[in-house]
């Protein structure tokens, strides 16, 4: 984290450069965004985009002058004044104690960077009251103070009752970016409080080169089949697509769904690709939700009829992970399921 991003690093959202441009430009800035759309779509660079340019002393626009003290300590991860909780990467507490004795170090960028991302996890109220106590506090540059949260999606329902108490109150020069995949689930008292920023799923043209230019040997090194694969199963979701490549979905795994139905045994050959996630069950279930996602797109490929019985084996896979089910159950019933609905159709 020596180099600020820019703006022109936010490909494919140019509304929502838009409007946080807007908002330096009017002095209009609210006290809370939401920042809603598909997952890797670019809304945590947006928002720490907008961070930098309301943190920074000299801005143009979007643009820091990446040299006032601001800008060097956002360009570190180290500045104060903007704190990070994320559902992937926290900060974490084991109690209210440990939670108490949580300095500004905990929540800035660059703890969030040097934290293993792991499983998404519930982000606690404790978490949320540490954050807060934290910003009401004076700013220690003397201007705004920024607050991420990502995702608002996991954030628990007296965490969002408790950061409402705080919006109402509206701080002065503190502004909260909320991230959240859509609107559904974020009660209405935080959306009539806050400016909605959407971003959208992007161009695929756009997807495949964000993921050449970010993804490294996973993506660089795929064939140009398997690539115009992986930017299908994105969805315009390059996050997803470098993420995808990375857990070397579009490889054995791609090759053995396109056996799907055909026998009992393929399921077998998946189980260590999802146990190289690790240990942690909500790991494996990622591997198992891109897996199915990609078998969806296989099935599809080969039969055109949205109706074909693998694809809704693929639905059922899909509502037993949802609902807990172990990953390898999963799987194994997914096989056992196509390997039926096949034999029926033969």
């Amino acid at each position: 984290m020596s180099e600020l991003a820019s703006p022109r690093a936010l490909l494919g959202q140019e509304t929502a450069l838009q409007a946080f441009s807007a908002a330096l430009a009017t002095g209009r800035v609210a006290g809370s965004y939401l920042l809603h759309g598909p997952a890797g779509t670019g809304r945590t660079l947006g928002a720490t985009l907008f961070a930098n340019a309301l943190l920074c002393e000299r801005p143009k626009g979007l643009e820091p002058c990446r040299s006032c003290r601001a800008c060097r300590r956002s360009a570190t991860g180290t500045h104060p004044d903007l704190l990070v909780v994320a559902a992937d990467t926290g900060p974490r507490f084991d109690d209210d104690a440990d939670a108490a004795r949580a300095g500004t170090d905990r929540f800035t960028r660059a703890a969030r960077s040097a934290a293993k991302p792991g499983p998404r996890k519930t982000i606690s109220v404790r978490v949320l009251r540490r954050l807060l106590e934290i910003l009401s506090l004076a700013s220690a540059h003397g201007g705004w103070k920024v607050a991420i949260i990502d995702a608002f999606d996991e954030v628990e329902e007296e965490g969002a009752a408790l950061l409402l108490k705080t919006l109402e109150e509206a701080p002065p020069r503190t502004t909260f970016l909320l991230l959240s995949r859509g609107t559904d689930g974020v009660p209405d008292t935080i959306l009539s409080r806050s400016q909605r920023v959407r971003f959208r799923p992007i161009p695929p043209a756009t997807v495949r080169a964000i993921a050449a230019a970010h993804g490294g040997d996973a993506v660089r090194e795929l064939p140009p089949s398997a690539l115009d694969l992986l930017i299908r199963l994105a969805q315009g979701s390059p996050g997803r697509a470098i993420r995808a490549a990375q857990m070397g979905l579009i490889g054995m795994p791609a090759d053995v769904l396109r056996t799907l139905g055909s026998a009992t045994a393929p399921a077998e050959e998946l189980l260590p690709w999802v146990r190289d996630a690790g240990k942690e069950l909500e790991s494996q279930r990622e591997r198992v939700r891109e897996a199915l996602a990609l078998g969806v797109v296989l099935c599809r490929d080969a039969w055109t009829s949205g109706g074909d019985s693998r694809l809704v084996a693929l639905r059922t896979a899909f509502e037993s992970l949802d609902a807990n089910v172990p990953p390898e159950w999963v799987l194994r019933a997914l096989w056992i399921r196509a390997a039926r609905a096949r034999s029926l159709t033969i």
